[in-house]
């Protein structure tokens, strides 16, 4: 069995490559880290510093010729991605900014019921589905992780075996 320790990044096809990188930027906040001129736009959150070529991202915007069909809520395929706000009032703040700026609103802003995160659903301009989510909950996430698993020792056998 694998073992993932991480989210490594979220790729989603775009018509219109440059309508995309303004929207994730621009609306989001998101920062361009590299890509190929009209093909592909690698994005991060920011948390990179610019003195190396590589390009590290969480988000990508690859280009392609075809919009979403119609149906696409109901076939197989990425459902949304979700990402993290800090606080219930910047889901709230997010959720006025966005629809004045003229994007789709969903869903929202709601509270799950499922896990108590503030939420609203968005469609990016390719109609792509992102929720923004904060947690409503006081000790999160250090409250609800598990202890890290113990290392086995190099012999294989279990501590007190």
């Amino acid at each position: 069995m694998l073992k993932i320790v991480d989210l490594a990044h979220v790729m989603f096809n775009v018509t219109d490559l440059d309508r995309a990188i303004h929207f994730y930027r621009d609306l989001l906040g998101f920062k361009v880290s590299g890509g190929a001129e009209g093909q592909i736009a690698w994005l991060n959150f920011g948390q990179y510093h610019d003195d190396h070529n590589y390009y590290f991202h969480d988000l990508g915007l690859y280009k392609v010729p075809d919009p979403l069909p119609e149906n696409y809520r109901k076939i197989a395929g990425i459902n949304h991605a979700a990402f993290r706000l800090a606080s219930v009032e910047e889901v709230d703040q997010a959720a006025v900014y966005l629809k004045d700026n003229g994007v789709k609103i969903l869903k929202g802003p709601l509270t799950h019921k499922e896990d108590l995160d503030r939420y609203i659903y968005v469609e990016d301009p390719d109609g792509n589905v992102i929720e923004f989510v904060s947690t409503t909950l006081p000790d999160f996430p250090e409250g609800f992780l598990q202890p890290p698993a113990a290392e086995a020792p190099p012999d294989g056998k279990a501590k007190g075996a």
